[in-house]
């Protein structure tokens, strides 16, 4: 009987801590991400930029989205494949780049901030440590630091015809 009420007992444990819902729309997805995920202000990552910490900035749109403008020294990953290239070696010394270790800061971006905040819980689920978020994404920094941005005007003018994001399916 004692066996019967301890295994009662850590069954409705288990499925009381199911509490994350099914049917949930993006903007409930991001929310629920908002609670797990920390922002940075483009001040702070500005001043991160500005140490010597270790760190990758991630722009997660689209590539099209990115060529028209990006944050210096940032890589393009869209959110579709960053699961397939994070931990890649070949993509990151295509980038030039050595491919961060879990415990690196990781600050990622997007247009307004929602695609960067599921792909950092995503990134969270896959063991990274320190995931950052731009708040308010590329938009805010754009408007926050106009100077500062970049755009890829060989892709702009009409570049390489071809580019491949990876996604590993």
């Amino acid at each position: 009987m004692k066996k019967l009420l301890i295994y009662t007992a850590c069954l409705m444990a288990m499925i009381s801590c199911q509490t994350r819902p099914t049917n949930l729309t993006v903007d409930m997805m991001v929310d629920l991400a908002n609670e797990v995920v920390t922002t940075v202000t483009p001040a702070e990552l500005m001043n991160i930029m500005e140490t010597e910490e270790i760190f990758n900035v991630i722009d997660v749109r689209q590539n099209n989205e990115h060529y028209y403008g990006f944050i210096p020294g940032s890589v393009n990953i869209p959110r579709g494949s960053i699961e397939f290239n994070i931990a890649t070696e070949t993509f990151w010394e295509t980038e030039g780049l050595y491919m961060p270790e879990k415990k690196e800061t990781l600050i990622l971006y997007c247009k307004k901030g929602k695609r960067s905040t599921l792909t950092a819980e995503t990134l969270m689920s896959m063991g990274y440590k320190k995931v950052l978020v731009l708040e308010g994404g590329w938009k805010n920094w754009e408007m926050t630091y106009p100077d500062y941005c970049d755009k890829n005007l060989e892709m702009l003018a009409g570049g390489p015809a071809k580019h491949d994001d990876g996604g590993g399916c």
